[in-house]
């Protein structure tokens, strides 16, 4: 972070430091607590593009545990990126919509339940006051950045809240997950009835030359259901 900053140009360096001392100023030179202050760094360097806006990211550039960096991007959305109702469902949509399309999908068979991670606090909770709006309800008891829904309220959620541009290609990836565990049917009743008598063991070791370093213990699953 520190490189990054004494490589800026001198109007990029003189641009950034202006915005800061604008709003710090604003408020009285000294009013502003160290917290305060952090979280106007946080925003004016990542409206900057010196920051991603991701976790992980950022808590690499700027030093600090994942928690204080997730703390720092939603309260810097929070306090500085104010949007009124209006604005609020604009980005949601367009937000959830990009999301989406890119979010890795579990199924839950046993419930119908889809889940998905959104790591960014301020779309998470714009997600979920929007699904209490609209009386459905979202289950984040399993982790705080998973969102469980059940498929047909999923589909809702797409319907509502995912842009016309964006829906079939979110639709097509949730279609996807069915056709996966299909499939994954049809290769295990392959492999059962070609490996008929073939011992455990034989079966693990053929399974690790396909998946690599696949653990001893999914292994050891995938071989029990073959054999079942």
């Amino acid at each position: 972070m520190k490189n990054n900053i004494e490589k800026l140009k001198s109007k990029e360096a003189e641009k950034i430091l202006k915005e800061i001392m604008d709003v710090y100023l604003e408020r009285g030179f000294g009013v502003m607590n160290k917290t305060e202050f952090e979280t106007l760094l946080y925003h004016v360097f990542k409206k900057n593009k010196l920051l991603t806006g991701k976790c992980f990211d950022d808590s690499l550039k700027l030093q600090i545990t994942e928690s204080k960096a997730r703390k720092l991007i939603y309260e810097s959305q929070i306090r500085y990126e104010k949007r009124e109702k209006n604005d609020l469902d604009a980005y949601l949509r367009i937000s959830l919509g990009k999301h989406l399309k890119n979010a890795h999908f579990v199924k839950n068979k046993t419930n119908d339940e889809i889940r998905f991670a959104i790591e960014d606090k301020y779309l998470r909770v714009a997600l979920n006051a929007k699904l209490r709006e609209c009386d459905y309800f979202a289950d984040t008891s399993f982790n705080k950045d998973i969102i469980s829904l059940n498929q047909e309220m999923f589909e809702q959620v797409i319907t509502l809240l995912v842009p016309n541009f964006d829906k079939d290609e979110v639709l097509e990836r949730l279609k996807s997950i069915d056709n996966l565990d299909e499939n994954g049917k049809e290769i295990i009743e392959v492999f059962k009835e070609k490996l008929k008598g073939t011992s455990e063991n034989v079966i693990l070791d053929l399974i690790s030359v396909v998946m690599g370093k696949a653990s001893k213990v999914a292994l050891k699953c995938f071989a029990t259901a073959i054999l079942d």
